[in-house]
């Protein structure tokens, strides 16, 4: 908020220097952020929290630059003369919502001359960001910088038959409101209307059909307090968003209300001529009880942790216009009508400390249970989990677990995200987040997109965290670890695009190190591209998904390069298994090779793991060497060659041994799979 350092200290007997001024309020909770020079003068943009209302104008500032030391506050006179016959003679009030208009105050000036407002007036309306417009619109303007209420000005000869309705608008009614725009309103809209139809939106913005032109005459003045729930469901659904609503829809003050129209009016004709008529329409002169807050010195100090003198919480309350009565060291305080932010004990002990200085408060850290902490649950589980993905290469994200709807549906086809239904919010945030995650793939496949369309050339996310189901009407939670790659892997002179065997090889060494049992590979299609995706199973029971993503799913993250994809479900990892000590062999080895001709629908796995099944103690161990596809083999046939190492632990092998053994196993291996080795 802009305000004018002059300004201010208008409203205050003997002032400070503007540098100590701005230096104490913000001390005091409201942050003085910028000071512009401006002739002798100073504009000020002020912080001012949403729950403070009050400090919206000059006079809520100069109230708290009183309290902060800064000067006396004046007491607020207003007078306004009045002249003609009375105002129930020119014009009717009927608030026919009284809970969303619990006050409605007007006043009629006649005969007014409109025409540009005086240098002054327009100059400062201009530097606290106001555009003037005339003499009785700029009058109703300042005096909301001045005391921070807002008023409207109708042209009272466009009111139809000179009557205010306060009333809901009709379904679909419509409104070209101040800024030319066309509003259709609901019927939860507040509007101000004659006997026809709606010329305002209530304390949001006026309508053009009855505002203030170069021929207008008769003013009628409108200065009313609405409820803030109506003010802000309208300027939401709108978004519409004005000095007048951002002032309502945090808390108007209702007794300011009367006194707002007076100085407003009294403005007009000085401003614009004219006579203001007698009286003053008012829906509610009777204003509801304030509230009363009490509380004891003992409590602010033990509160506080800190002794605070009785007259230091007098001359606050008294600075803030803060009505109390003293009994003993109990203080029964009135909750004024500017301050909507007061209700309990605390909110004054708030109001006393920030006067009274933060800094002047001692600090005392809050006492600590002894003792080491115990990490229970999953926690062993995932932490060597991400130590194993930290290990070969791969950076930690950690996404949101509130995730879209429809992100979260594109994997609905992986096995893993099938295991239960979809948990939705009640009160989601955003429609970003408006569902719990099946999937860890739902934020890190994101993040990787994210880095990839900021020009990243290779991208290995990992993440480590749980998902969640609705099973059988209850919520229940899995830990998973998910693996993102894209881009380019290898060495510095040896790089090449991510491909399937990357994932499969990160895949199989973190489950080795999870303790996972073995697990088959089956391939799976949706929610990856043809042909690249695979299903990890144990006992037939999915516990891996892997593969290259969908060319949908990644337009569905606008990912500029292939995305490939790991998940595992850790609730299946086994406990860390001890070390074990194996003496390396004195012995020489014996490598013998072996190429076999398989079908290309057998996969290596099965090829590799049905081998060492049917294998001799002396086979110490089996690498692959080559595959070949081409001339002299079959179209649905490929050529594995394997190196296959022989050892005995405690002699040497003849040559003979390992001959006898080697074909032994091609002849066990030609019998289990029906594959040759021509």
């Amino acid at each position: 908020m802009k305000v004018l350092y002059s300004w201010i200290c208008e409203h205050l007997e003997g002032t400070l220097p503007a540098a100590e001024m701005a230096e104490r309020l913000t001390a005091a909770g409201l942050n003085v952020e910028l000071r512009t020079p401006q002739g002798d003068d100073e504009i000020w943009e002020v912080d001012v929290t949403t729950n403070r209302p009050d400090c919206l104008n000059h006079r809520g500032l100069a109230r708290e630059a009183a309290a902060a030391g800064s000067g006396r506050l004046k007491p607020l006179q207003v007078t306004v003369s009045e002249k003609g016959p009375a105002v129930e003679q020119l014009a009717r009030v009927t608030v026919e919502d009284p809970e969303g208009c619990p006050r409605y105050c007007a006043r009629v000036i006649r005969r007014v001359k409109v025409g540009p407002s005086p240098q002054w007036l327009a100059d400062r309306l201009a530097a606290c960001g106001i555009r003037p417009i005339n003499n009785v619109v700029d009058a109703t303007n300042y005096v909301l910088l001045d005391l921070g209420h807002p008023l409207h000005a109708f042209d009272l000869a466009r009111v139809e038959g000179r009557h205010i309705r306060v009333r809901r608008a009709g379904a679909g009614e419509k409104l070209v409101t101040l800024d030319g725009e066309e509003r259709t309103l609901t019927v939860e809209d507040l509007v101000i209307a004659d006997e026809t139809k709606a010329v305002a939106l209530a304390g949001i913005m006026g309508g053009a059909n009855s505002e203030i032109t170069d021929t207008t005459q008769d003013v009628l003045l409108e200065s009313a307090y609405f409820a803030p729930t109506a003010i802000r469901r309208t300027r939401k659904r709108l978004g519409l968003d004005t000095e007048a609503s951002r002032r309502f829809e945090r808390g108007a003050d209702r007794a300011m209300a009367r006194i707002a129209v007076d100085a407003a009016a009294q403005l007009i004709v000085e401003l614009a001529g004219g006579e203001v008529a007698s009286g003053v329409l008012d829906s509610c002169r009777e204003l509801p009880s304030p509230a009363t807050i009490s509380f004891t010195l003992e409590g602010l100090s033990a509160f506080a942790g800190v002794a605070i003198p009785e007259a230091f919480v007098r001359e606050v309350l008294t600075a803030l216009e803060i009505p109390f009565q003293v009994q003993g060291h109990s203080f029964s305080c009135q909750v004024p009508t500017h301050r909507v932010d007061l209700e309990l004990p605390e909110d004054l002990y708030e109001e006393i400390l920030r006067h009274w200085g933060y800094d002047r408060i001692p600090s005392v850290l809050p006492p600590l249970r002894e003792g080491p902490g115990e990490r229970r649950g999953s926690f062993p589980v995932t932490d060597r989990a991400r130590d194993l993905a930290q290990g070969l290469g791969l950076a930690e994200a950690i996404t949101y677990a509130f995730v879209p709807e429809e992100v979260e549906l594109s994997f609905q086809a992986s096995p893993l995200v099938a295991r239960g239904e979809l948990v939705r919010l009640e009160n989601p945030l955003s429609a970003r987040m408006a569902v719990m995650r099946r999937t860890l793939w739902s934020g890190l496949v994101e993040a990787a997109a994210s880095n990839l369309r900021r020009g990243a050339e290779r991208v290995q996310l990992f993440e480590v965290g749980r998902v969640f189901f609705a099973r059988e009407g209850k919520v229940q939670e899995e830990e998973r670890l998910a693996v993102v790659l894209s881009g380019e892997v290898g060495a510095w002179d040896r790089r090449r695009p991510v491909d399937f065997l990357d994932l499969k090889g990160l895949a199989e060494a973190l489950a080795e190190g999870l303790g996972l049992p073995p697990c088959a590979f089956a391939p799976l299609a949706d929610p990856f591209a043809n042909g690249c995706g695979a299903v990890m199973q144990r006992d037939g029971e999915a516990v891996g998904v892997l593969g290259k993503l969908s060319e949908k799913a990644q337009a569905l993250y606008d990912a500029p390069r292939p995305l490939w994809a790991l998940e595992l479900v850790l609730d299946v990892a086994a406990a860390p298994a001890p070390p074990k000590f194996q003496e390396l062999s004195r012995f020489p080895a014996v490598v013998a090779d072996l190429t076999v001709r398989h079908p290309l629908s057998l996969p290596y796995g099965t090829l590799v793991s049905t081998l060492w099944s049917l294998a001799p103690e002396i086979l110490e161990r089996v690498e692959p060497v080559v595959r070949y596809r081409g001339e002299q083999v079959g179209p649905d046939e490929v050529k594995t060659t394997l190196r296959l190492t022989y050892r005995h632990r405690e002699r040497s092998l003849t040559q003979e041994e390992v001959n006898a053994a080697h074909f032994a196993l091609m002849e066990a291996l030609a019998a289990k799979l029906s594959v040759s080795f021509s």
